[in-house]
């Protein structure tokens, strides 16, 4: 058996109110295509086909570049599901047990497990066609899956359902597996002899079951196949997803001390026994270690945290940071593109960008690394075992080699050789007050 997939991707997406495609809106910082991409990359497809609209064509270079072996079909009139299907160039299958799966590129919490269950089934039952269906809380505007002997009979579309066929909550989720040969047999005798004037992919069971074919259906949780039409469905999508990655973590240890206001991206890594403060984000690829706190108000993205570091409040720490094991990021720190290695304080008010800082060095408050001088981002060393003393401004390109103090208040401009001590010497001015 191989497997071929299609996606869907050609709605307008009108009710989304943006110029960005609706499927590449994100879910925890990552599009909703992308999740779907992912799900069905451990099903190793023989071909992943994209159909997509006008107003994706220009993104399919930048999602190519992610997803080489992705196939672009453009689909120029919305004409409906069954359309979009007619929209993919398929070869006949050699062997009649290959299946295709179509799905879409708005459900993005579907997960691979209930996607092979899926195919699973068509495979053992020598079923023709298998739907993912489920019991949504809200049944409205969901086609009905008629039953006759525990097999699916049709799929009677919310808009022309009777009133008895209404109250049946079985509803399909627009999902299916196929065998590839009967889908190609039968995907042109789809008629569009609807109030919409569209061509249902759902059509296909009733021509199946007209045909005698075993069409079966195999039921998931109802979340799974939430779609994304406008900016509320996204925000109720990306909160399920938001209670996956929390339910996940604090299986493997970590505690989350308030999970409804901590917002983590899809490839968020925490490691056991350490500890998220309320109010924390968490951007894309992020990497904590193990015994690790993360403080409240922090703003984490594209960095790794070694274990037993303390992190925050109020940090921000971004751009390619590496942070080493023992390390305290205090309140209004904020570091970008640098090297933090072991036991180093950086307790508060500071901004270190372009730097390395080397083991057991203290950073006073107030210390600014000047990184950026016009033209060029320019990099500050400070070796191991050093202390800066508070408001110090060190001007890039610069090195401070280890064992080095630098006195509370001095603008450094020129390397500090090892073991030296620099600072500058201003006298305080006293003036008495004249009095009338």
């Amino acid at each position: 058996m191989s497997l071929s997939i299609i996606i869907l991707a050609a709605g307008k997406g009108t009710r989304m109110n943006s110029v960005r495609p609706k499927v590449l809106h994100e879910v925890a910082n990552y599009p909703m295509l992308f999740h779907i991409l992912d799900t069905v990359k451990p099903l190793r497809p023989k071909s992943c086909n994209l159909v997509f609209s006008d107003k994706l064509k220009l993104e399919c270079k930048k999602i190519k570049s992610s997803y080489s072996s992705i196939n672009f079909f453009e689909q120029v009139e919305q004409l409906g599901t069954g359309h979009a299907v007619m929209s993919v160039k398929m070869n006949r299958a050699k062997k009649n047990d290959d299946i295709t799966l179509i799905l879409f590129a708005d459900t993005p919490l579907i997960e691979t497990k209930t996607l092979k269950a899926l195919v699973s089934k068509i495979e053992n039952n020598k079923a023709e066609l298998v739907l993912l269906s489920m019991k949504p809380n809200d049944t409205k505007n969901y086609g009905r899956v008629i039953l006759k002997k525990n097999r699916v009979e049709k799929i009677v579309e919310f808009s022309e359902a009777s009133i008895s066929e209404k109250k049946i909550n079985l509803c399909n989720s627009g999902v299916m597996a196929i065998k590839t040969n009967t889908l190609i047999d039968n995907i042109s005798k789809i008629n569009n002899n609807n109030s919409k004037k569209e061509f249902f992919l759902t059509d296909l069971v009733e021509i199946l079951y007209k045909d005698k074919k075993i069409i079966l259906h195999h039921e998931c949780d109802s979340k799974e196949t939430l779609g994304v039409n406008d900016r509320s469905d996204l925000q109720k999508v990306d909160k399920i997803f938001q209670e996956r990655i929390t339910k996940k973590l604090l299986k493997k240890g970590v505690t989350i001390l308030d999970s409804s206001s901590v917002y983590f991206s899809y490839n968020t890594k925490i490691g056991k026994d350490s500890v998220i403060y309320p109010n924390v984000y968490f951007g894309l690829n992020v990497q904590i270690g193990k015994n690790v706190v993360i403080k409240s108000f922090s703003n984490i993205e594209e960095v790794e945290i070694k274990d037993g570091c303390e992190i925050g409040p109020f940090a921000r720490i971004r751009n390619e940071t590496k942070i080493s094991k023992n390390v305290r990021i205090g309140n209004f720190v904020e570091l970008k593109k640098s090297y933090i290695q072991e036991d180093v304080k950086i307790s508060h008010l500071s901004y270190i960008g372009d730097a390395s800082i080397g083991k057991n060095t203290n950073i006073g408050a107030g210390t600014i690394t000047c990184n950026y001088d016009g033209k060029t981002k320019n990099k500050t060393i400070i070796g191991e075992n050093c202390f800066i003393g508070s408001n110090t401004s060190l001007i890039a390109p610069l090195e401070i080699e280890k064992q080095s103090i630098v006195g509370a208040g001095t603008v450094v401009k020129k390397d500090v050789s090892k073991g030296t001590t620099v600072f500058r010497k201003s006298e305080l001015i006293r003036k008495e007050n004249k009095r009338d």
